[in-house]
């Protein structure tokens, strides 16, 4: 009889025991299935963008510039116009809200124009060439509030521009002289300081507005020549190289850039 009771005793803690383990597998697993099974994997979630491309339209004011002449003569009323211009690049999300892009920019052709004052010289006057600049730049940004509809960031840009100069006039204001510019370039170095914001219009679309400042360095001439239509201090008509570059030195622009950004994973 005591064997048959310890028997018993047993097989209920057995049966007992193997219910408990079935019930706490199912419940560890959330209803997802038992132990066994191997339940259901974490949702994953959605991976984020890494890289994008931009396309940006802009328009760019320039500080009043130092324009010289032959290393001596220090022209006055000087300026540049405004002008409009378009550029695109490519860029990548490097996380914790920075990021970074490789831009080229073309600046549309705008007239410079200064005065060389000074009577004595071989010819005096206005001076006015056309510029324009290519821009290359490796930039990068920090964006605050990552992942918001609205994200402001700020940025530097450090990279190298081609500025040219197309042919030109002289305007001479005593009338018995005209003249010419030859074109010319120059490669220099250029630099940027960058803020502004994203909206995001859908998923991967977002559209971005900013100020940029720009540093292009210095743009010269070829030579100026001039062309004597009257006798000259008692010399005779006919043409000749006055003066070999004018030069004009660190150009600063003021940029507003409008664009649209497009993310890919």
């Amino acid at each position: 009889m005591a064997y048959t009771r310890a028997t018993l005793f047993l097989g209920a803690a057995l049966v007992l025991g193997t219910a408990q383990g079935a019930t706490a597998a199912d419940l560890g697993n959330y209803g997802g299935g038992s132990i066994k099974d191997g339940g259901y994997a974490m949702p994953m979630e959605a991976p984020r963008p890494s890289l994008y491309f931009r396309l940006d339209g802009t328009h760019s004011s320039y500080d009043t510039p130092s324009i010289t002449e032959d290393d001596r003569f220090d022209l006055i009323d000087s300026s540049i116009d405004s002008n409009w211009g378009y550029g695109g690049g490519v860029g990548m999300y490097f996380g914790r809200g920075f990021r970074g892009d490789l831009t080229i920019d073309r600046l549309a052709e705008s007239d410079v124009t200064a005065n060389l004052a000074d009577p004595l010289t071989d010819l005096p006057g206005v001076r006015t060439f056309g510029l324009t600049s290519t821009v290359a730049l490796a930039n990068v940004y920090y964006d605050f509030d990552f992942g918001n509809r609205f994200t402001p960031y700020v940025g530097l840009g450090l990279g190298f521009t081609r500025n040219k100069t197309s042919e030109g006039t002289v305007t001479d204001p005593c009338g018995c002289l005209t003249g010419t510019i030859d074109s010319g370039s120059e490669t220099h170095v250029a630099g940027a300081a960058m803020a502004g914001f994203q909206i995001k219009l859908r998923d991967r679309l977002s559209f971005d507005a900013g100020y940029r400042f720009l540093y292009l360095g210095e743009a010269s001439t070829g030579a100026v020549n001039a062309t004597y239509t009257a006798p000259v201090n008692g010399g005779h008509g006919g043409t000749g190289t006055v003066s070999q570059d004018p030069t004009v030195e660190d150009i600063h622009a003021h940029q507003f850039r409008l664009g649209l950004r497009y993310d890919i994973n």
